[in-house]
């Protein structure tokens, strides 16, 4: 399963910064950030986050994703701003067009495809007096 790693990726990551830089309180949300170019169940992420965070320092925390538009640069004409979309009647969902809206010349992908956690939301008591 791809949300699986990759919720691993992020546990990983997070684990080595908590180790570092230790909150004083329970994590109680990781907020992440994905790019639209970015295909995955956040349902399976979710899952995966709740499985794998177990046992850990953010146990029982609550993966938040936000949802970042693709954003493109052209070096034929300098734009640099939001895609285009197509959609035909009975599609779930609209597909970026790659190309830039101004002069539908080739474009560079600048936002939207990453995964990264961007923050935490952090209880102020100390762990040691929360019921569990």
């Amino acid at each position: 399963m791809h949300e699986y790693s990759l919720a691993h990726a992020l546990l990983e990551g997070l684990t080595e910064h908590l180790g570092q830089h230790p909150v004083h309180g329970r994590v109680r949300a990781v907020h992440v950030r994905k790019g639209e170019l970015l295909i995955l169940s956040e349902e399976a992420l979710g899952e995966a986050w709740r499985i794998l965070a177990e046992g850990t320092e953010v146990a029982g925390s609550e993966l938040r994703v936000e949802k970042v538009p693709v954003k493109v640069r052209c070096p034929s004409c300098g734009y640099e701003g939001p895609v285009k979309y197509v959609s035909e009647e009975g599609w779930h969902f609209a597909v970026p067009l790659l190309a830039c809206p101004q002069c539908q010349a080739r474009a560079e992908v600048i936002e939207g495809r990453d995964l990264a956690i961007v923050g935490l939301s952090v209880d102020d008591a100390p762990l040691d007096h929360q019921a569990a």
